[in-house]
């Protein structure tokens, strides 16, 4: 069976969600599938489960707004549904390697990335370093 416009939808919807809190139950209103299904149609499709996505699409536009306004970073983990600034330090951290006021400081370029067909948002960045030991950001 092809889940092309389940997923579809579910991205659409997170991405049209991301600065609020998810409210799951008009997800499964929209798309006429339960949680449940949607959720295990999510990751086998996609190879995650949806709330990581979620919480990496937060995270990604998060990361955009550090970057693009004066907010405080309290004021940005509030925005976007997170309960204080030490929980959302720590989620930023484990998906891009910095807090989010190192984050801010190194100021990289955020790529923008196809989320699905026809949806594209801000690109989750991860952390490497080059060869000179430095700390570098890739898409």
């Amino acid at each position: 069976m092809n889940h092309y416009i389940l997923i579809w939808s579910v991205c659409t919807f997170v991405e049209s969600h991301v600065r609020e809190e998810i409210p799951m139950e008009e997800l499964v209103h929209q798309t006429g599938f339960s949680l449940a299904h949607i959720r295990d149609v999510f990751r086998k499709c996609t190879g995650k489960p949806l709330s990581r996505y979620v919480q990496e699409r937060k995270i990604a536009n998060a990361a955009q707004e550090l970057l693009d306004t004066d907010r405080t970073i309290l004021d940005i983990a509030v925005h976007y549904g997170f309960s204080g600034r030490t929980v959302f330090s720590r989620a930023f951290r484990r998906h891009t390697g910095y807090t989010p006021s190192r984050f801010r400081a190194k100021a990289p370029v955020l790529a923008r990335v196809r989320l699905c067909a026809g949806v594209y948002g801000v690109a989750l960045p991860r952390k490497w370093e080059d060869d000179s030991g430095s700390d570098s950001y890739t898409t």
